[in-house]
C-alpha cells in the first residue's frame, strides 16, 4: 500500500516539472495583431511613427504572414486549440514556427511568465 502511495505521489510531483515549456530556438516571437484566415498579422510590438501619424490606422511594424491549413496552435496552458479560437488571442505575445517557404506551421500563445523570461533575455 505504501509503495503505491509513494509511486502516486512521485508521479504527481513530476508532472509539475514537465508542465513548464521552453520555447525552441527556431521559433520567432511577435505580437498577434489580426487573424484573417489563411493569414495572420504579426507585429514586433515596438513604437511606430507611422502608427502615431495615422492615428492608429496603419501599423508600420506589422507584417501579414500566410498560415498553413494544418497549423498547430497551443494556448497558454499548452493545450491545442482550433483555428477559429485564435482570434480571441489578438494583442497577445506569440511564438511562431515557419517552414522554408515562410508559411506558419505552429503558433504558441505565451503566458505572462514566458513573456517576462523572453523580455529579460532580450535585455
Amino acid at each position: 500500500m505504501w509503495r503505491g502511495l509513494l509511486a502516486g505521489l512521485a508521479l504527481f510531483c513530476t508532472t509539475f516539472a514537465w508542465a513548464q515549456r521552453t520555447i525552441p530556438d527556431d521559433m520567432n516571437v511577435a505580437v498577434l495583431k489580426k487573424v484573417e484566415w489563411p493569414q495572420v498579422t504579426l507585429s514586433n510590438g515596438g513604437f511606430s511613427w507611422v502608427k502615431l501619424f495615422t492615428l492608429g490606422l496603419v501599423d508600420g511594424n506589422a507584417v501579414t504572414v500566410p498560415v498553413s491549413r494544418l497549423v498547430r496552435i497551443k494556448d497558454e496552458t499548452d493545450r491545442y486549440i482550433v483555428m477559429g479560437r485564435l482570434g480571441a488571442y489578438t494583442d497577445k505575445v506569440v511564438a511562431v514556427r515557419r517552414d522554408e517557404g515562410g508559411v506558419i506551421r505552429e503558433i504558441w500563445i505565451l503566458n505572462e511568465q514566458e513573456t517576462a523570461v523572453l523580455a529579460e533575455q532580450a535585455q
